[in-house]
């Protein structure tokens, strides 16, 4: 009789137990995590000139508060977010540092682009600093997405480097929608502007150097 009496109790207390837990559902469902990519895509490739000279383009700095790879949102005038899950696949420093030397790669302006490991001699240097990367949502009705980039070009001589052109772009490109792609779509677009507003500048100094 106890025995009948105790397997009574187990078999409530085990159905207690699988009620509350289908109560609780201790299961955390978590968004999944979205990586994105900066695609600088030009018109028209223009072949590596024969008679050019060669470019090194160095690692570009990312200002802190925008250096993780989570993409960041701009609330209010001091309040800024990250978002954990949507990223950039990689770091930002890699990710235009990559973009930016393959859009001079097939500029026409350079023999040979290459990064900082190459024992190619290179009269000049290219250095930057992302300045500003995020998507401004202050005006919710009007959200766009926030680029800025500065660039110095470097003209080595004897082992003596001077700054021939220095200059910062500034870009704002209105979203299509409050989501993290149409965000990355209004930085590749900002990317493609200043890089074309760049390439044109950087003509003129380069010339300038050769005469």
């Amino acid at each position: 009789m106890k025995n009948k009496a105790l397997l009574i109790v187990l078999i409530g207390v085990f159905g207690l137990f699988s009620v509350l837990a289908g109560c609780l559902n201790l299961e955390k469902n978590y968004p999944e995590k979205r990586y994105f990519t900066l695609d600088a895509s030009r018109e028209k490739d223009v072949f590596p000139s024969d008679k050019g000279e060669v470019l090194t383009v160095r690692r570009f700095r990312v200002s802190p508060k925008y250096e993780s790879k989570g993409l960041v949102y701009r609330l209010k005038e001091q309040n800024y977010e990250y978002d954990f899950y949507n990223e950039l696949f990689i770091s930002p420093s890699s990710m235009f540092t990559e973009e930016i030397r393959k859009w001079l790669a097939v500029s026409g302006l350079f023999k040979h682009v290459v990064d900082p490991s190459s024992l190619v001699d290179s009269p000049y240097i290219l250095e930057g600093a992302i300045t500003a990367l995020y998507g401004d949502y202050r005006v919710s009705a009007a959200p766009k997405a926030v680029l800025e980039i500065q660039f110095f070009l470097l003209h080595e001589i004897e082992s003596n480097s001077k700054i021939i052109f220095q200059s910062q772009y500034h870009k704002e490109e209105p979203l299509n929608g409050n989501t993290p792609d149409a965000l990355v779509k209004s930085w590749n677009s900002a990317l493609n502007q200043i890089l074309t507003e760049f390439e044109a500048d950087l003509k003129v100094s380069v010339q300038k150097t050769k005469h």
